[in-house]
């Protein structure tokens, strides 16, 4: 099953955060959405798949407005996961 373009900003964030602080991160992981939509409308294209191409836009318009204008719950949600992954992580 494909990622939501959600679930891709995330892992997005979570590279640019090891290198970055939040508002860096958050607006670095959201240019790379921009070019990640591009690519995979691009790849949709070449195989002549317009339902995927109005489902991937219909998503990236949609995730547009959940990030404006302010974007400070939205980072502040990002950490969080974050925390919660690490944590994770390491217990037993």
């Amino acid at each position: 099953m494909d990622e939501s373009l959600m679930d891709t900003f995330k892992r997005y964030y979570a590279d640019y955060r090891g290198a970055e602080g939040i508002d860096q991160s958050f607006t670095d992981a959201y240019q790379a959405m921009a070019f990640h939509v591009i690519n995979q409308t691009e790849h949709y294209v070449k195989e002549g798949n317009l339902h995927e191409i109005q489902n991937l836009i219909r998503e990236f318009k949609e995730m547009g407005l959940s990030t404006s204008p302010s974007n400070d719950s939205l980072k502040e949600q990002f950490e969080q996961e974050l925390v919660e992954q690490e944590l994770n992580r390491y217990s037993f």
